[in-house]
């Protein structure tokens, strides 16, 4: 689907559902470098991945046994 085609389907949308997109776009512009702008390398706590990392092999214990043998 094309950006053009995108576009069109929105500008068909209802009022209500226009604004919901602009929400989302608003949103995500904070988020989104610019083209020009140099991308940042974003890191996260060693807490926060020995977190994540404890969920993840809890959830798939059998797995990671499987690849141990």
């Amino acid at each position: 689907m094309s950006a053009a085609e995108v576009i069109e389907m929105i500008e068909k949308l209802p009022p209500t559902e226009r604004a919901t997109v602009r929400a989302y776009l608003a949103t995500k512009e904070k988020t989104m470098p610019t083209p020009d702008e140099p991308k940042t390398i974003r890191y996260m706590s060693t807490a926060e991945a020995d977190r994540i990392s404890e969920q993840v092999f809890d959830q798939h214990k059998e797995l990671f046994r499987r690849l141990a043998q």
